[in-house]
C-alpha cells in the first residue's frame, strides 16, 4: 500500500504557518508526502521557506480577512485541481476561511478533510460582531462533512456546545514542541549576552507578533510602575507588526523608552527564550500558542492571560501564573510577585519545563496526527504508526 499525501491550506503568517511548517516537516520524517496552498499575505516567501524544506508548497491569492466571490471560487478551483494533482488521500486544512474551502473540496472530491481549528473565531470575545458570520461559516461547513481537531478539551467543548460538528468527528490533539530543542541554557548569561543583553541582569521578556490580538500595549501599561521598582531588571520586547509605531510613542509616553528594549523579530526564538527568566504573554485571545510552549520547555518562568489555550498550557500558582485578558493591573501584580521573589520564580520555571515536557511534547502530537490520518486513509493509504514516535524524536525544523 503507497505511503500518505496530504494537501494542506494555511495563511502564510503567525503561528498557523508555523504549526503547518512542523507538522509538515515531522510528518515528512516518516515518508508522509505534502503540498501546501500557502494563502493571503507572505504567501510566496513561506511557499519558498516550505519548499526549502523539502516540502512542495505553492504560493495562492486569497483575501484572508473577507468574502471574496470570485476570488474565493478561485481558490476552491485550485484546492480541487491540486488534490487531484497530487493524489492527495487528506486535505489538511488551518484556520476558519481555509476549513470552510477545504471542506467544500473535500465534499465535491470525495476525500477526506480535516480542519484544524486554531482558534474560536465564532466567539464574541474572539471575534467581537463578526463572530455570527464565522459560526455560520463553520455550520454551513459541518454539512460538507470532514473531521475538526481542537487544540484543547475547552476548545472541542465550545466546539460541540456550538453545534459545529457531531462529538465522533472532533478530536484532541494539543500543540507540540520540540522539548529537546527548546530547553533551559546551560548557561542563561551566554545567551543574555548573544543578544546584547547584560549578562549578570535577570530579563523579563515578551515576544511575538505586534499585533491587536496579542496586546503588546497592555504589556507596556503593566510595566509603567515596575520598570522603576526593579532597576537591576531588563525588561525587553521581541516582535514585530502593524502596532509597532503605537508601541513606540506608549513607551515614549510612559517614560520607558530607554528602560524598555526592542529586540526586533527573532529569527531563533530558543536563542531569546533562553535568556529570558520570565516570559510574558498578554494576549486577548489565543488558540494554544507555540510561543508560550516554547518558553515553558526553555525553562521560563511564565505568565500569560487566561484566555483558551493558555489555561491548559499553565496552572496558576503552580506552574506559572495567569490573570484576566486587559487585566495589565493584575498583570503587573503578577510580574512583581515573581520578581519580588526569586526562588518562586524558580518553581514556577521548573514545574512549567516539566509540564511542558508531559503534555506539549511534539512526539505526542505528531502520534496522534498519524494515529488520526490513519483512520481516515484506512484501506487507500498507510502511515508508518511504529516508525513515527523514533522519527519525531530526532527533532529540529
Amino acid at each position: 500500500m503507497r505511503q500518505i499525501s496530504l494537501l494542506a491550506l494555511t495563511k502564510s503568517t503567525g503561528g498557523i504557518a508555523l504549526y503547518n511548517k512542523l507538522l509538515l516537516s515531522e510528518l515528512r520524517r516518516i515518508g508522509v508526502r505534502s503540498h501546501t496552498l500557502c494563502l493571503s499575505e507572505n504567501s510566496e516567501a513561506y511557499a519558498a521557506d516550505l519548499t526549502r524544506r523539502g516540502l512542495g508548497a505553492e504560493p495562492v491569492e486569497m483575501a484572508r480577512y473577507s468574502i471574496d466571490l470570485g476570488g474565493d471560487a478561485r481558490v476552491l478551483r485550485r484546492v480541487i485541481e491540486a488534490s487531484r494533482e497530487q493524489d492527495a488521500d487528506v486535505i489538511v486544512c488551518h484556520g476558519s476561511k481555509s476549513g470552510f474551502i477545504g471542506r467544500a473540496a473535500g465534499r465535491i472530491t470525495g476525500r477526506p478533510v480535516v480542519y484544524r481549528q486554531a482558534s474560536m473565531p465564532f466567539q464574541r470575545r474572539v471575534q467581537g460582531a463578526k463572530a455570527p458570520f464565522y459560526w455560520a461559516l463553520d455550520f454551513a461547513a459541518r454539512g460538507f462533512g470532514g473531521h475538526v481537531v481542537t487544540l484543547t478539551d475547552h476548545a472541542r467543548d465550545q466546539t460541540l456546545r456550538a453545534k459545529l460538528m457531531p462529538p465522533e468527528r472532533v478530536s484532541v490533539i494539543r500543540t507540540g514542541v520540540d522539548v529537546d530543542r527548546f530547553r533551559p541554557a546551560r548557561e542563561r548569561a551566554e545567551a543574555r549576552r548573544a543578544l546584547g543583553l547584560d549578562p549578570e541582569r535577570p530579563v523579563v521578556g515578551w515576544m511575538g507578533r505586534i499585533e491587536p490580538q496579542k496586546a503588546p500595549l497592555d504589556y507596556v501599561e503593566a510595566l509603567r510602575d515596575l520598570v522603576a521598582r526593579y532597576p537591576h531588571v531588563q525588561f525587553v520586547m521581541a516582535g514585530e507588526g502593524r502596532l509597532q509605531a503605537e508601541v513606540d510613542q506608549a513607551l515614549q509616553a510612559a517614560g520607558l523608552a530607554g528602560r524598555v528594549r526592542m529586540l526586533g523579530w527573532q529569527a531563533d526564538p530558543v536563542a531569546a527564550l533562553q535568556a529570558f527568566d520570565v516570559y510574558v504573554l498578554s494576549s486577548h485571545w489565543e488558540g494554544l500558542p507555540i510561543t508560550l510552549l516554547e518558553a515553558m520547555a526553555c525553562g521560563c518562568c511564565c505568565i500569560s492571560t487566561d484566555v483558551d489555550g493558555c489555561s491548559d498550557a499553565l496552572e496558576d500558582g503552580i506552574s506559572g501564573r495567569l490573570v484576566a485578558a486587559a487585566d495589565t493591573t493584575g498583570l503587573a501584580r503578577a510580574l512583581n510577585s515573581v520578581l519580588h521573589d526569586p526562588e518562586l520564580r524558580c518553581r514556577y520555571a521548573a514545574a512549567g519545563r516539566e509540564r511542558a515536557v508531559t503534555l506539549f511534547d511534539k512526539e505526542t502530537m505528531v502520534a496522534k496526527w498519524v494515529e488520526l490520518l490513519s483512520q481516515l486513509t484506512a484501506g487507500r493509504a498507510s502511515v508508518p504508526v511504529a516508525g513515527a514516535a523514533g522519527a519525531a524524536s530526532e527533532g529540529g525544523q
